[in-house]
């Protein structure tokens, strides 16, 4: 009985709750005294379990959201471009990271990319 409970209650894990999922590895840092923390936070909700938030660096997938809601990484200074992907919204804005701050990012619906604070 105990064995059941705990099959069912795994089963129920891992089909409620959504995983994020790393994709692909960051640009590696090349000068970590004055790169720059960047936190995202995504507010779009996901009603389908196939339609789950993707964003993108520089045009290539690196982080696929769960349930949670936020990811944060560093980057160097320079030019960057910020993007999403989510069911068949493909969104994307050119995003300047200054040395030494810290960043926070919303990522919304209707393929809002957001700078909250630095």
């Amino acid at each position: 009985m105990i064995k059941f409970l705990v099959s069912c209650v795994t089963i129920l894990l891992m089909v409620g709750c959504s995983q994020p999922e790393r994709i692909k590895p960051l640009p590696p840092i090349k000068s970590p005294d004055t790169s720059s923390q960047v936190f995202l936070k995504s507010v779009v909700m996901d009603k389908m379990e196939n339609r789950k938030l993707t964003f993108k660096l520089d045009g290539v997938p690196i982080y696929r959201f769960g349930d949670t809601r936020q990811f944060s990484f560093y980057l160097d200074t320079g030019n960057y471009m910020f993007g999403y992907d989510h069911g068949s919204e493909d969104c994307e804005t050119n995003v300047y990271i200054e040395p030494r701050k810290n960043y926070l990012f919303e990522l919304g619906p209707e393929c809002r990319i957001e700078l909250i604070s630095k």
